[in-house]
């Protein structure tokens, strides 16, 4: 046959060149791992683990359900390119290519063992082998070399369940030394945990399923479902997310009225969580925005829309879920990754008007924060780092001070013996560390002081040229301010860890000296009247 023939008689593509494109389908890391997840979560398992197994040098990935399991043409139906389609329309899997293309994108060998009433079947499909016969040729993978792998699915899911086995894996990590293999497979598999209780929180929550990681030796790890909205968070501090009410957006499609819901939440700020509740609620400013759910399934969380708004240290605080049933998967454009939205103009600029007033309080609060006045304890516009301050208690105390009436006293390494502390201020507030004067000695910026129960302070002097300028310099934006108050406490806790009855007039000496060049360096700034942005 000439090859002017096979044009004309033969449209079939090279299964060589076809299997190869299949590989470059954007799918993410991550992505590819929900996928297979909905096709356990599909097929009614009710506990899946994901193990990253690393051994002799050989990287595999193995997920592992309980759910219906399959016969052997019920597998060789799954591994088809394009499978028959599912009878329930809210399944999460949709198009019959999820489990070939998320596999392969990421491996050259795709092996895949089911049991179904006890018995067991076995399919796998080997990229080298199709490219090397340009041929669509499923194989049947030896059972003896998959016996440890059928006796471990048998024991985690009974007479009935699948396991996914990713062998030639090219794409994960990077070659390099096994210890290199190693701390790339650990960072993948906390992306993975961090990612797989955010994607399927809903079904982790209400313990539909169970999802499990074992990351090459360390111990198994149950995930939980993870709430961007983080409904039910109280901080140590006792600050709680602002739940804001649910709203529904309808859309005409096929002439039929269709309808989908959203939800917002303001979580509490930066400077009312600690470190382990920063991490909880993923504090940051790629978090905030959208969080857009079809089915149960979290599909799409990279900010806002397109068009809508720029991600912004202003509305970190906000968060906003859509949810979204399988009816409305044309409105926004799902491909067969789901891991694609496309919202159209119209629904975009409702949504926006929805949304623009939980936007427009958050603003208006912080800037009430900002404009409002205080005495010299308790300036609101120090009030995140007296937080940030105090959370770190235990990593930046260098001295011991003790307040006894009018008597303060300090040791540290320099001073193994307390000695008095003359002229230092006290305050009664011990949740300030920043305080103002109107004017401190030797017109300093600053200078050392501490509380009644001997944390130090910083106290700021007004009269001080510096001051008034950077504070204006920085107005608009709560992080400089707290960058500039985190620094001034610095350096006071700094001399209370050098002090010594030797050297104290050496660290006064100090402090007046940057006073004194601060004033000639602000002569270069804005004067306060002026508006600076």
């Amino acid at each position: 046959m000439t090859i002017m023939d096979l044009q004309e008689e033969d449209f079939r593509p090279s299964a060589a060149r076809l299997v190869e494109s299949l590989r470059d389908t954007g799918y993410s890391e991550k992505a590819a791992f929900a996928d297979i997840v909905d096709n356990s979560i599909a097929a009614n398992a009710t506990k899946i683990s994901i193990e990253l197994q690393y051994l002799m040098g050989e990287f595999r990935v193995m997920i592992t359900d309980n759910g219906e399991g399959m016969t052997d043409p019920e597998l060789k139906n799954a591994m088809r390119y394009g499978s028959d389609k599912r009878p329930n329309p809210k399944s999460l899997g949709k198009f019959g290519m999820g489990l070939k293309t998320a596999s392969t994108a990421f491996c050259r060998r795709l092996v895949v063992l089911s049991r179904k009433e006890g018995s067991n079947a076995g399919r796998s499909w080997d990229l080298d082998t199709i490219c090397e016969k340009d041929k669509w040729e499923l194989e049947t993978p030896d059972h003896d070399d998959y016996y440890e792998d059928f006796e471990s699915l048998e024991a985690f899911a009974g007479d009935a369940g699948t396991m996914i086995i990713w062998e030639k894996i090219d794409r994960l990590v990077k070659q390099g030394s096994d210890k290199q293999v190693v701390k790339q497979i650990k960072a993948l598999g906390k992306e993975l945990k961090d990612e797989l209780s955010a994607v399927f929180f809903k079904f982790l929550a209400a313990g539909e399923v169970a999802i499990y990681i074992k990351i090459i030796d360390e111990p198994v790890i149950q995930l939980k479902g993870w709430d961007p909205l983080c409904a039910g968070l109280v901080t140590a501090s006792n600050a709680r997310p602002q739940l804001l009410k649910e709203k529904a957006v309808h859309v005409l499609l096929d002439d039929k009225q269709h309808g989908f819901t959203i939800k917002g939440s303001l979580i509490p700020s930066q400077n009312d969580l600690n470190a382990e509740e920063q991490a909880a609620v993923r504090y940051g400013l790629d978090n905030q925005g959208f969080y857009i759910y079809r089915e149960g399934r979290l599909i799409w969380h990279d900010g806002w829309p397109h068009r809508m708004y720029q991600k912004e240290s202003k509305i970190t605080r906000l968060r906003v879920v859509l949810d979204f049933t399988h009816e409305l998967d044309d409105v926004f454009s799902i491909d067969f990754r789901k891991s694609r939205v496309i919202i159209p103009i119209d629904v975009r600029k409702e949504l926006q008007s929805l949304i623009a007033p939980w936007r427009q309080a958050l603003l208006s609060a912080q800037s009430k924060r900002k404009d409002s006045k205080g005495s010299d304890t308790g300036i609101p516009r120090h009030d995140p780092a007296n937080n940030a301050i105090g959370k770190q208690d235990g990593h930046t105390k260098n001295a011991e001070i003790k307040v006894n009436g009018e008597l303060v006293t300090i040791r540290n390494q320099n001073q193994p013996q307390p000695v008095p502390l003359p002229d230092i201020r006290v305050y009664g507030d011990r949740t300030v560390r920043v305080h103002e004067e109107d004017s401190l000695s030797g017109d300093s910026l600053w200078e050392p002081s501490c509380d009644t129960v001997g944390n130090t302070c910083v106290t700021l002097g007004r009269s001080h040229p510096y001051f008034a300028k950077m504070y204006n310099v920085c107005k608009y934006s709560d992080e400089a301010v707290k960058a500039l108050d985190m620094l001034l406490w610095s350096l006071a806790n700094a001399e209370h860890g050098e002090y010594s009855e030797a050297n104290q007039h050496t660290l006064k000496g100090f402090r007046h000296k940057v006073s004194e060049t601060l004033r000639y360096l602000s002569l270069e700034l804005p004067d306060p009247k002026e508006d600076v942005e």
